[in-house]
């Protein structure tokens, strides 16, 4: 157990939780306390004592790793509900893509912290921020400054992906801006620049292969939009393959290729609502998991659907539900029986995907997404109260029951940003000013670009 006795350092004790550590040696504690000395948990067991910590009284509450959203875009946030009636990407181009040209620095970085307090307020307490409306270097500034600002625990990918069309030299500032960027924060403790890598079908192997070579240079870890077939086996045959890029959507992906992720260690990051209202496939969740590709889960465009994960992972066990009843009624078994196998997954499988299965995804497998000694202190109590804990496994409640409006607490790296559900040092007044500004701005350049008033 790491040493806990260091009077310098702030002390934070839950006390009396429901904690579910996610940590198989571990289990369950109910009730359970945790002990947060600086930004780590020093220990977690019943009846801890520490005169000199802070103690919150968690009665009532379930506690869980911070949710970790591994593919969010967060510029997007002031254009919520935007894209609300499209379906087709050809829609999401017309109607949101477009808007990039029409950002600049100051406008991502409002975007950036407004949807960072909205994660925040809402339980997600680290985040893969897959910036691709960089258009600038003071732009990627302004994004990484944004989440400074907030204190979420963010990998902040740096898009490649710049105007279509763009000149090589387009390229090339963004490659050596984000060396620089690199070493600026290379200290930071909470922030980390990745690399959200060019659409392979935008650009082309060379180009990408550049990309790959510089993040792995630098040891960034890497996402990537993986929509058309075969992309996967592409990376793969090119030899680029491996478990520090993070595919989102695959959803054209066949199971060899899911395979090939799985035996490199790598997974994908699932998007439920944004694929759902794409139209695409929604089978290739349940074939990830059965390979063996670490499943994670993002809420991907804001300007579709709402800032939380908990509506995310009770839409995801439905769909993949939905995928096995499918296949038994199409064999012939009705009515449904449990057999081996099936059903895939169960609510507390969703839980893991956005917090054990998300840390991996995001390079802090060993040092977050469980409650134990020595992981980082990203903590949420969820208030089951006035109406109590369901019945049952308490991680069925975290997925099946709760929304944002049951957080209670949240802690990041030790610091309390949430208490008894009210933000302890930013402000949602703020947050919604900021969505306000861009709107403003950015509207009126579109307007002014297209030669209109209206």
């Amino acid at each position: 157990m790491p040493e806990t006795n260091r009077p310098n350092e702030s002390r934070v004790l839950i006390k009396n939780a429901t904690v579910l550590t996610m940590d198989p040696e571990l289990g369950d504690l109910t009730p359970g306390d945790i002990l947060i000395v600086g930004d780590r948990i020093a220990a977690v067991g019943t009846d801890l004592v520490d005169e000199d910590a802070q103690e919150i009284d968690a009665r009532g509450m379930i506690a869980i790793p911070g949710l970790i959203d591994t593919h969010m875009h967060a510029w997007q946030t002031p254009l919520k509900g935007l894209h609300s009636s499209g379906w087709t990407f050809d829609d999401y181009q017309s109607q949101v893509f477009y808007l990039r040209e029409h950002f600049v620095a100051e406008d991502i970085y409002d975007a950036t912290l407004a949807g960072s307090v909205q994660m925040l307020d809402a339980g997600v307490t680290g985040v893969l921020d897959f910036c691709h409306n960089v258009m600038s270097p003071e732009a990627a500034e302004a994004g990484v400054r944004a989440h400074r600002t907030t204190g979420q625990r963010t990998l902040w990918a740096y898009g490649m992906l710049g105007s279509f069309g763009a000149p090589p030299e387009d390229h090339a500032w963004r490659l050596n801006h984000i060396r620089e960027l690199h070493e600026e924060t290379a200290d930071d403790e909470l922030l980390r620049v990745g690399m959200a890598l060019s659409s392979i079908e935008f650009g082309s192997m060379d180009r990408i292969s550049k990309e790959i070579g510089l993040a792995r240079e630098l040891g960034m870890r890497m996402s990537v939009h993986q929509n058309p077939p075969g992309q996967i086996r592409a990376l793969h045959e090119a030899g680029l393959l491996d478990e520090d890029i993070l595919p989102a959507h695959a959803n054209a992906a066949d199971d060899e290729e899911l395979e090939l992720l799985a035996s490199c260690g790598g997974g994908i990051s699932f998007t439920p609502e944004g694929e759902f209202g794409g139209g695409r496939s929604m089978n290739v969740l349940n074939r990830a998991y059965r390979a063996g590709a670490s499943p994670s889960l993002g809420i991907d465009t804001n300007s579709r659907v709402s800032i939380d994960l908990f509506a995310t992972m009770r839409l995801t066990f439905l769909l993949m539900r939905n995928v096995d009843a499918s296949i038994e009624r199409e064999a012939g078994r009705w009515p449904l029986e449990r057999r081996p196998g099936s059903p895939t997954v169960d609510p507390r499988q969703m839980l893991e995907f956005a917090t054990v299965n998300a840390a991996r995804a995001i390079g802090l497998g060993d040092e977050l997404g469980v409650l134990a000694p020595g992981r980082f202190a990203d903590v949420v109590l969820v208030n089951t109260e006035p109406y109590g804990m369901a019945l049952g496994d308490p991680a069925a409640h975290i997925v099946l029951q709760t929304n944002p409006s049951d957080v209670d607490t949240v802690i990041v790296g030790g610091v309390v940003r949430k208490r008894g559900g009210r933000m302890t040092d930013l402000d949602r007044t703020e947050a919604g000013a900021a969505v306000r500004r861009v709107r403003e701005r950015v509207f009126a350049d579109a307007r002014s670009a297209k030669g209109t008033d209206g």
